[in-house]
């Protein structure tokens, strides 16, 4: 960590630095970002991004922004429903609407085993028509989180069907009553258990409770909140580990497990989600974890946040991927954690790197998904997956200063 880092800025710093100084502001930030957004990205992906022969969306393009063939998986046909399905609501997508349902019905048609074992094929090669069979619990988030957006667009009975035949699968076949949580998968890959699929499902559990109002949403975001604090998060370090062993020990073992700063962002977002919607005070695991996340997550004072640290706070792997900075932005623009002029710089310097080092306008609405430690492109597509991360990135952004840079949630600031 340089000199300057944010984790000392939290503490010490009364102005915003002078090379910060120097930076677009964040109102400036936004409106180019969102410009990106609705003329360059939503097209791509709504266009080129779209098979209307298969009725679902390519998996990657190249860099010529040609579809590549590959095996579609039924995670990206989900987010990519989602983020149409924001997108028309808020505005920025016309055709969002079209599109969305007619990729839902794809997906209900060609995912779902209906008359078998139940639940969502993990993919489909739409050569061959060969399916991946495996039952994914982070592919099942994902299906449920699509299903209570096209709820908001057409209230039909045969998505609250596909609700409730997905979770039902969830519960006889993937719950494990014993331990809490839910198996990653069936059948299993590995010995590992991850958090991962639990921050999503909990993500389509307040999802489907802000569409629906029912009360048993919320309570299943519950028992995924107290899965989190208990099992995921020392609470002392701010450190939320991502694997585990059967009993929800920390994998490899206690003192050597994997942080991503990007997940620390991302569930202190959803908690202060939770926060909103069932009152209950989440501040101090918010706190935590973007403690944490502030003083170890970035390489350098632009912005960067590195893709892994340790349960102490040390880089492990300091390549640098896209969603971890938009998750940042949607923590950042929501939660005040640290002086405000200073963390509306930071939010200003994230967005700049990620429409700068990531989506920048010679790819003509993709993006450089990660980059290694000279913010150089280790990845050779662009993957379809990213969408959801960059839309409601930006999104939220565009929100706040919308708002006119008020914050939801103040969980303890560092004066």
């Amino acid at each position: 960590m340089s000199k300057t880092s944010w984790g000392n800025l939290m503490y010490s710093c009364d102005d915003i630095s002078s090379k910060a100084k120097n930076l677009s502001d964040i109102n400036r930030e936004a409106d180019i970002a969102n410009d990106w957004l609705r003329c360059c990205a939503l097209p791509l992906w709504s266009g080129i991004g779209f098979d209307r022969d298969k009725q679902s969306f390519h998996e990657q393009l190249d860099f010529s922004l040609s579809p590549l063939a590959s095996q579609r998986r039924v995670m990206v046909q989900a987010r990519q429903i989602v983020v149409f399905s924001a997108a028309y609501l808020n505005g920025d997508c016309h055709a969002g609407k079209e599109l969305a349902l007619c990729a839902v019905e794809s997906m209900l048609q060609n995912y779902e085993d209906c008359e078998g074992r139940g639940g969502f094929v993990f993919s489909i090669d739409p050569r061959t028509g060969q399916l991946d069979d495996r039952r994914d619990l982070y592919a099942h988030a994902f299906v449920l989180f699509s299903l209570a957006w096209v709820l908001r667009l057409e209230n039909r009975q045969s998505f609250k069907d596909a609700i409730e035949r997905t979770l039902s699968f969830l519960e006889l076949h993937l719950s494990d009553s014993v331990r809490g949580g839910y198996w990653d998968s069936m059948p299993r890959l590995d010995n590992k258990r991850s958090q991962n699929p639990h921050m999503h499902l909990l993500e389509a559990f307040i999802a489907l409770y802000e569409t629906t109002g029912e009360r048993r949403f919320l309570d299943l975001s519950r028992q995924l909140r107290d899965l989190a604090v208990t099992k995921f998060l020392n609470l002392e370090t701010g450190s939320l580990c991502e694997y585990f062993t059967d009993d929800w020990t920390v994998y490899p073992s206690l003192d050597k497990g994997i942080v991503e700063p990007g997940h620390l962002f991302e569930w202190s977002w959803l908690l202060s989600r939770f926060w909103s919607l069932s009152g209950e005070d989440q501040s101090l695991p918010i706190r935590s974890m973007m403690m944490r996340a502030l003083k170890s997550g970035f390489s350098n004072d632009e912005g960067r946040i590195i893709d892994q640290i340790d349960e102490q706070g040390r880089s492990l792997l300091k390549t640098s991927r896209s969603w971890p900075h938009t998750e940042a932005l949607k923590a950042l623009t929501s939660i005040s954690i640290i002086k405000p002029s200073v963390q509306n710089q930071l939010v200003a310097n994230i967005l700049q790197r990620l429409k700068n080092n990531y989506c920048p306008d010679d790819l003509k609405g993709g993006w450089y998904d990660q980059l290694n430690e000279d913010d150089v492109s280790v990845r050779p597509n662009i993957p379809a997956s990213t969408l959801y991360h960059i839309y409601f990135g930006i999104t939220a952004v565009k929100q706040f200063v919308d708002k006119g840079l008020t914050y939801e949630f103040t969980p303890g600031d560092v004066q």
